[in-house]
């Protein structure tokens, strides 16, 4: 493991990388460079995984499977902005009783506000959510973002990312993710990207920071239905935005068989090795 100084150099160097990738020939080395130590330090075929710039390049890709995938708790960031829209951007403070909230945490997570539950991919919160919405107006939202959205007919708990009846393709969930963080210097939007900065250091996906170091990037995971033909009892997702404070690359991780907190580990581990290859 590197020293918290030696991330800090290696993710330096990587960041000034991507400050001049903007032209073509430097974007193509880059791409080149990202594909092949994938290639070489991920090599497991149960490892799907897409990185683009945040103008929506795709630098890196391998998704192997279906074309769509149901992205599980990735879908709350949305959740919640549909809510807020109908709610004057105003969230509740929910109580999870764990098990019995229908959480998939037994303990329960407590009292939590929309920061703490993105940040702790609390079911029972998005769920009290999900309950008081209007579920057309729902899927203006959504679709503003470019997200397909689950049926007309959708439940509180396919709202929420539960079952697989909400799928959407990966490029398409990826930019809904870099839109929404564009957005951030919007109140709403701003709580929701505070609540990405912490699943990175304290949350589900708090592999990311022990990693990449402190408050280095946003992240959200997501434990989902396997679409995959040979059936796994989930498989895990991960998003990565990084820098934290001003993105400049995605990446878009699914690891068959997994969970999503299991797969925020690999993510990490991914950026990482970019930077160590530099």
């Amino acid at each position: 493991m590197q020293t918290c100084i030696g991330r800090k150099v290696v993710f330096a160097i990587f960041v000034c990388f991507l400050a001049i990738s903007s032209a073509s020939a430097q974007t193509q080395l880059f791409s080149q460079s990202a594909e092949a130590a994938f290639s070489r330090d991920f090599p497991s075929t149960n490892l799907s995984y897409l990185l683009m710039d945040t103008s929506g390049i795709v630098l890196a890709e391998r998704w192997s499977g279906p074309d769509v995938v149901a992205p599980g708790s990735l879908v709350k960031p949305f959740l919640a902005l549909a809510y807020g829209e109908q709610h004057s951007g105003r969230f509740p403070k929910v109580r999870c009783l764990g098990t019995q909230s229908r959480c998939w945490l037994p303990r329960g997570h407590g009292y939590l506000g929309l920061e703490e539950a993105i940040a702790n991919s609390c079911n029972a919160y998005f769920l009290e959510l999900a309950s008081s919405m209007d579920s057309t107006k729902a899927a203006q939202t959504f679709a503003r973002y470019g997200l397909t959205g689950p049926p007309a007919t959708a439940t509180a708990s396919s709202l929420v990312g539960l079952g697989g009846s909400w799928v959407e393709s990966p490029p398409v969930l990826a930019k809904a993710f870099l839109q929404l963080v564009n957005e951030r210097q919007s109140p709403m939007q701003g709580r929701i990207v505070m609540g990405m900065s912490g699943s990175a250091s304290y949350g589900t996906a708090r592999a990311v920071d022990s990693q990449l170091g402190r408050n280095a990037a946003l992240a959200k995971t997501g434990t989902a239905l396997c679409l995959h033909a040979s059936k796994a009892a989930a498989d895990g997702f991960t998003v990565i935005l990084y820098p934290a404070l001003q993105p400049r690359i995605l990446l878009l991780v699914r690891v068959h068989g997994s969970t999503g907190a299991a797969s925020a580990q690999i993510a990490a581990s991914m950026l990482r090795s970019l930077g160590d290859g530099e």
